[in-house]
Parts: C-alpha cells; sequence; structure tokens
C-alpha cells in the first residue's frame, strides 16, 4: 500500500485523477472530528444552514485543513438568491481547490434525496499535472461517505444562472455521511451555494417481480480467484498468523507504530525486562559483535550461587504442547544457562538446560512441554553467576504450527475460505530486500517497517508465504519491487522460485532446502507505483522476467492512461486498487474505462483486470476503523462482489484487504489462544461458492435506478446448468419480499436452502461485531427451502446477506 500520505489520507489513497474526490475526501475522514453531527430536536436527523442564513456559514460548514491554508473568501451574498435573504458566496483570485461539508448521521439503509441550488463564474479547471486524464469536475453537490461517495450532480457550466441540483441516494452503513459542496478544482473565480436540503422519500415496502433469466451476462466463468486475500508486511498483520511468539527477538530498537485502532491492545507492550537477582545484575544493549542486527542483551553477574536474567511475559501456553525454544548465547565465565516458562503461581515447563555461556556465539535449541495451559505464561531466560552472558535472536514456536511457523487455526480459516490466489505486497514493498528474507531465521535481521513503524522480525520471507499458499491449494501472488530497482533484480527474484537447480538463484533455493521449482505464476510489478516513468519500464521488465520463465503472468502496479498503449504487449494484467466499493457506480467506472483502454489500445491482446487491493476503505484510522468488523461492512462488501460477478469477463483477480489483523480490518483476528472471523469473512465463504458459475441476467419491477432498489441482487448459474445462486443482499432495516420468475430455459427449481449472514441478536444491528468471547454473533444460519416450479417467492431478512441456492432439473 502506499506510504506518500501516512497518517493524513491513509494508505493506498493517493490514486489516479480518475478518483480525484476520493483523496481529500479520505482525509477529511482521517482528520480529527471536528465536523457537526446534526440533529434536530425529537432525534431528527437535519442538515444546519442549509439556506446560509446564519452570518457565520463557517459554523456549519467546514473545510478540511489542507485546502484551508489557501487563499479564499467565504461569505453570504445578499444581493443574489435563491432562498431567503442571501446565498453562500464562495470567491478565489487564484486557483484554489475547495470544497465545504457539513457531516449528519441519517438512518441507515434508508432513501433520501439531496436538493440544491448552484451557480458559477468559475475559470476553467487548470491541469496540476500533465496526466491525460480528463479533469475532475467542481460547482457541484453530492454525498460522500466512509465507503465511498453515494452520488454527485453534474457540474453547472460557468457564467449562468442558477441551476437546480438533485439525486437520490440510499443511506450506507454506518450512517455517517457528509455533505459537500464542490466549489474549485483548482480554479479561480466565484461560486454561489444556497437552499442546500436533504429530503426523506418514502419508499413503500411492496413485493417486487423478478425474472431471472437464463442469458449469461459473460463469457468467462467467475474465476475462483475473485476470492483471492492479501498478505503484507505491516505492523502485525504476518506476525499475527505465525506461531511464533516473542516480541523483540533480537533486542533492536523499534519505532512506535504510526497508526493505530485501539491503540492499548493493538500491540500489548510486552517487553523483555530484568528478572532474579536484579539488584547485583547489570543489564545493557551492546552493539559491539551482536550475533544478529545491530544490538545483543548483555548481562553482568558478579555474586556466585545465585540467578539473573530477562523474562517476558504474555506467552499463550497449552496443555500437551511443546514449544522449541530457540536462541544464540555466548558468555564469559562458563555460566550455566537454563530456560522455564511458568505463571500462574507455578512451573509449566522446565527449567531446562541450555548448556555454558562459553566465547564465541552458539545456539541454544530446547523442547518446553506445558503440563498445563496458562494464558500468560512467562518465560525466563537465566544464568548462574559469577560471569556474563550475551543473547541474541530468540523465537519460541509451537511444535505443532504448520509448516514449522504458522498457527494451525489460521491456516485452517484461510484454507476454507478457498481463495483461489494470495497475494503478498503492500506499501513495504517498494523499501523491501526480498534476498534479505531468505534462509536460515537465526541469521535474519529484523528491517524497519516503513512507513508503518515499527519493525519485521524477518520470520516471513518470500519464500515462507509461497510454501504457505501453495499448502492450501492456492496460487501465490508475488509484488516485485520496483522502487530503485532493475529487470534484473526482477528476473533474478523469478529465477529463485521458478528457475532450475542449474540456475545462480535456482541453486540458492535448493541449498536452502527446495530443489525443485515453485512455479509462482503470477507476478506483480510495484506496489501502487504509476505513471509515464513506470509505463515506460514496464517491457523491460518483462522481458527480464519471461526470459526466465516464459509461463508467467505479469501484472501491472497502477495503470495510468497510458499504460496499456505503451506497456500493453508486456502485461497480462492492470491492476487498480478500489477502496471505495460502497460507491457501486465509481467503482464500475473505473472498470468500464479500463475495459475501453484495452479494447482502444490493447491490439486485440487479452488484458484482464486484477483488483489486487479492495475494501470500503483503507483509511478511518483510530475507532472509526472498527467499521471494517461490522456487519454493515459485510453488506457494502457483498454488493461489490456482486458487481464484479458481473465483470467475470473483466476482472479474474481481486485481492480482498487485509487478510489477518490489520488495525481491526483483517478477514482474521487471532489472539493469544483464540481466533475469530469478522462479518465478512462469512460473506467470503457465500461468494466463493459462484467459483466456475456464469452471472445470467436479471430483471426487475422496481423503478429505482439498479444500485437503488433493495435488496441488491445478482445471480449465477453453474456450469452444468444444474444449480442457480441468487445473492441478495438487504441493507435497509425491512424486510423485502420478491416474487422470482425463472426463464423456462432454466427448468424447473427440485430443492433449494438459504443461506444467511446476519445478527443473531432479536433486533439486527449493522453494526453487530463478533469478538473473541462472541465469535460467532454474525454467522451464517441454514435453512431449507419449501420450494418447487419456476416461480417462488422470498422474504430477504433485513440487514442480511441471504444466498438462495436452488437445485435445477430440466422441465418436462
Amino acid at each position: 500500500m502506499n506510504n506518500r500520505v501516512l497518517g493524513l489520507i491513509s494508505r493506498s489513497q493517493v490514486v489516479s485523477e480518475r478518483r480525484w474526490h476520493s483523496t481529500w475526501k479520505r482525509a477529511l475522514y482521517a482528520l480529527p472530528v471536528f465536523f457537526l453531527i446534526a440533529m434536530a430536536e425529537g432525534g431528527k436527523p437535519s442538515l444546519q444552514n442549509g439556506g446560509f442564513e446564519a452570518s457565520n456559514p463557517s459554523e456549519t460548514w467546514q473545510v478540511v485543513r489542507s485546502e484551508a491554508k489557501q487563499a479564499y473568501s467565504i461569505g453570504c451574498d445578499t444581493s443574489d438568491s435563491k432562498e431567503g435573504k442571501q446565498s453562500l458566496l464562495i470567491s478565489a483570485e487564484h486557483p484554489v481547490d475547495l470544497s465545504l461539508r457539513q457531516q449528519v448521521y441519517l438512518p441507515i439503509g434508508t432513501l433520501w434525496r439531496l436538493t440544491g441550488w448552484v451557480k458559477s463564474s468559475a475559470s476553467e479547471v487548470s491541469r496540476k499535472n500533465d496526466s491525460s486524464w480528463p479533469p475532475p469536475p467542481a460547482q457541484r453537490i453530492g454525498i460522500e461517505a466512509p465507503v465511498g461517495d453515494q452520488g454527485f450532480t453534474p457540474a453547472v457550466p460557468s457564467s449562468g444562472g442558477w441551476q437546480k441540483q438533485s439525486f437520490l441516494f440510499r443511506v450506507p452503513s454506518p450512517g455517517r455521511v457528509t455533505v459537500a459542496l464542490n466549489a474549485f478544482n483548482h480554479q479561480s473565480g466565484k461560486v454561489w451555494f444556497d437552499d442546500i436540503r436533504l429530503v426523506p422519500v418514502e419508499e413503500p415496502v411492496e413485493e417486487e417481480s423478478v425474472a431471472i433469466s437464463d442469458e449469461r451476462l459473460t463469457k468467462r466463468p467467475i474465476d475462483v480467484k475473485q476470492g483471492g486475500q492479501f498478505m503484507e508486511p505491516l505492523c502485525n498483520v504476518l506476525h499475527s498468523m505465525t506461531a511464533q511468539q516473542v516480541q523483540s527477538t533480537s533486542f533492536e530498537e523499534e519505532t512506535p507504530w504510526n497508526v493505530t485502532y485501539k491503540a492499548a491492545v493493538d500491540k500489548p507492550y510486552r517487553p523483555w525486562y530484568p528478572d532474579g537477582s536484579v539488584h547485583v545484575a547489570s543489564y545493557s544493549f551492546d552493539t559491539d559483535h551482536p550475533f544478529n542486527g545491530k544490538r545483543s542483551q548483555k548481562i553482568e553477574l558478579p555474586v556466585r550461587n545465585t540467578w539473573a536474567g530477562i523474562s517476558q511475559d504474555g506467552f499463550y501456553i497449552e496443555a500437551g504442547h511443546s514449544y522449541r525454544l530457540r536462541l544464540h548465547l555466548r558468555g564469559d565465565g562458563d555460566v550455566p544457562v537454563r530456560a522455564s516458562l511458568h505463571g500462574d503461581a507455578g512451573m509449566i515447563a522446565g527449567p531446562v538446560s541450555l548448556g555454558r555461556g562459553r566465547p564465541g556465539w552458539r545456539a541454544g535449541d530446547v523442547l518446553l512441554t506445558a503440563n498445563r495451559t496458562v494464558q500468560n505464561a512467562i518465560l525466563t531466560i537465566e544464568f548462574e553467576g559469577p560471569g556474563t552472558i550475551w543473547l541474541d535472536r530468540v523465537y519460541l514456536i509451537d511444535k505443532d504450527a504448520v509448516l514449522g511457523l504458522w498457527r494451525p487455526d489460521v491456516v485452517k480459516a484461510l484454507q476454507a475460505m478457498n481463495p483461489g490466489i494470495v497475494r503478498l505486497g503492500g506499501s513495504a514493498v517498494e523499501k523491501f530486500e526480498w534476498k534479505d528474507t531468505l534462509g536460515n531465521w537465526d541469521e535474519r535481521v529484523p528491517y524497519p517497517d516503513d512507513p508503518w513503524g515499527g519493525s519485521q522480525d524477518n520470520f516471513v520471507g518470500v519464500e515462507e508465504f509461497v510454501q504457505l499458499i501453495e499448502h492450501i491449494g492456492a496460487q501465490p501472488l508475488v509484488c516485485l519491487r520496483w522502487t530503485g530497482r532493475t529487470p534484473q533484480d526482477a528476473a533474478d527474484e523469478v529465477e529463485y522460485f521458478n528457475g532450475g537447480a542449474d540456475t545462480k538463484w535456482g541453486a540458492l533455493r535448493a541449498k536452502n532446502g527446495h530443489p525443485e521449482p515453485y512455479h509462482v505464476q503470477y507476478w506483480e510489478v510495484g506496489n501502487e507505483v504509476g505513471g509515464a516513468e513506470y509505463d515506460q519500464s514496464l517491457p523491460a521488465f518483462a522481458e527480464a522476467m519471461r526470459r526466465v520463465d516464459p509461463a508467467i503472468k505479469i501484472l501491472s502496479s497502477y495503470p495510468s492512461p497510458n499504460t496499456v498503449r505503451v506497456a500493453g504487449t508486456a502485461v497480462d494484467f492492470l491492476s487498480p486498487h478500489q477502496y471505495s466499493v460502497g460507491d457501486l457506480n465509481g467503482t464500475e467506472d473505473e472498470l468500464k474505462q479500463l475495459r475501453e483502454e484495452i479494447e482502444r489500445d490493447g491490439n486485440g491482446k487479452d488484458i484482464r483486470l486484477s483488483v489486487t487491493e479492495w475494501n470500503a476503505t483503507a483509511g478511518e484510522w483510530g475507532l472509526g476503523r472498527g467499521m471494517l468488523q461490522t456487519l454493515g461492512n459485510a453488506l457494502v462488501c457483498s454488493r461489490y462482489q456482486n458487481m464484479m460477478h458481473r465483470y467475470a469477463d473483466q476482472v479474474e483477480i481481486a485481492n480482498l484487504s487485509n487478510l489477518s489483523h490489520s488495525f481491526a480490518g483483517g478477514q482474521l483476528q487471532p489472539g493469544p489462544g483464540y481466533l475469530y472471523e469478522i462479518p465478512d469473512y462469512f460473506a467470503q465463504l457465500l461468494y466463493q461458492r459462484a467459483a466456475g458459475s456464469y452471472a445470467v441476467k436479471v430483471g426487475r419491477s422496481n423503478p429505482l435506478s439498479f444500485y437503488l432498489a433493495e435488496p441488491d441482487l445478482n445471480a449465477n448459474l453453474s456450469a452444468d446448468g444444474k444449480v442457480l445462486r441468487i445473492y441478495g443482499v438487504n441493507s435497509t432495516p425491512e424486510g423485502r419480499k420478491l416474487k422470482f420468475q425463472l426463464a423456462s430455459g432454466l427448468g424447473m427449481v427440485a430443492s433449494g436452502e438459504a443461506l444467511v449472514l446476519a445478527d443473531s441478536s432479536p433486533t439486527p444491528d449493522t453494526e453487530a461485531m463478533n469478538l473473541p468471547d462472541q465469535p460467532n454473533r454474525v454467522a451464517v444460519s441454514k435453512t431449507r427451502l419449501d420450494v418447487r416450479g419456476s416461480a417462488f417467492e422470498h422474504d430477504f431478512a433485513p440487514f442480511a446477506v441471504t444466498l438462495l441456492e436452488l437445485k435445477l432439473q430440466p422441465k418436462n
């Protein structure tokens, strides 16, 4: 993910001007909350000062800090208004980027109309760079939300009169929306706004007719890789998946994490601390001749017949399990060294001897077998004086770990997702030295985690990632570093994984214990880099990589308008990142635009799309990020997956961000002794059932536009025509009854079942989350359906994702 705006705009936010409004909108949501949450008396949501009759509009309409530094004026115009005595006037003598916003809470799932008057005498948009994207519009009104924009009106012409603007929108979870007045986009002049209103729209809940056709919408089936997942070396994302429990394995300095969800629990403070006869021992970090990294732990104990050492708390230890403790030590005084696990007022395992501390580094490797389960155990490493010891690269891993490293419960949960493909990438890749992650764990040096803060202990390298993904039966997707690298660097990495044992890098792989090539097929060049220099470099990268292995598939990073024209012969995939998938119209427009570029400039080459990162948001840092763990987020993501099914001809790969931990955003939430999944994990399981099927046409009697109609619908037919799957995402608080009619070519329903992802509480709540002690509050229930024939009804539960899985038989 992108590191250029960390802490203000949030990761992966600097996007092409195609998604121009997302950048500053996300900056708005990442800032401390200074927007007005407007609520009228009686609890009814209300917009304040929409007619701008108050003397100071800035009291209710706000400008984000980055834009507030520009030269402009905001005031009231008493000489020209459409309602009341005055209107809002925004003026700028020199080009500025400026919008005003007001935040309100509205009932989730309800339908509203935003209306207002706009008048402009702004200058033409001047480009801020040489991008060939058309300039984004301004002089308009719209609705923003944490999950993506919910609509904007067309821009009004300059030097014209007042124009009334209006559109419908439905309130997405969590109900927090922002009314945005887009005044200038690198423009000068004057813009007026007046009579901005939010009007609730009555929506009678009546039975709707839906026709399911046998007409396929795509030539290709839905690929299993549309359910792809994403891992990255970011803070605790990788570490949370491993069975390695020691913090600060090499005693290196570590900066604090730059982002948080719940700061007190994101990274529990687990330092090494002095233990034993600390009143006579001396402790220091020694930078002279460490075994690993820049320093080691030094302990001096001048007193005979007493013990001193270091301890660390916070280990989850399970009865009957054996834990491999490995470290390196050296010493003066031929001192005996031992280790133990203890806690809850007793010994759990050990003490066991680690040998004696003598000059020269040597490995200590022992098994500690637990006699009972302890949630918060203590690991102690100590020696008997007099003498001195140095300790370095300490780690403790359950012997039952999958492939010697990974938590079995995490691997089981990942495998159950049947992801098809899993990507290793993210912002750290552009400073990542893949060669430093090879070989023996003892000798791998921890590296700083830029730009997120902290460091990676370097147990999960590219090879461990590839081994894990092949173990679960999926395809690994490796993201290569582009920044500061040459085509030969990329070819070296491909050769390590795919070259024969007789090649330079294949020989190193064989030496590291894997003689046979991995045959990694999917390679992405760079993470969130793009532009002219990048596009021009792609052919050389691709040529060097394919000389090593002609069978590989090469993915671009961020596509620019010229990527296909300049490098279309080099790439097999364009890889946008979509982090506002609650904006279905906007994300679909981007897919259409990329399809048009491929058709226009691809010279007939079958270039497809790989959305290598996506989610409802990449920001919302702090407590607001908890929205990613809610049922509401699962509803938003499910609507996006409905859309992706209909784009199976273009979208082969999609990697949901992120797999584990990720400051509340991970599909998996591992902790000491527990693992729970967020609601969208279960939605992923439902949507992967459609792999290999074809999206079919759906017609409905609802007069609303496609993405406003509820429930959001999608239908898929299995390749053999025997199973029809209907996905319905009801984002409203009321049940929605639909009357289905199947086309004669589909045959008849013989049997079926409904799989429903919903809140188990009697009163459904879109903010419902799973928790360590309530891991299945939001989960999937299964019910047999009493459905026969070609016509049937179904009542879609409120705030729920429903899959109707119907077995078909030919019509007699």
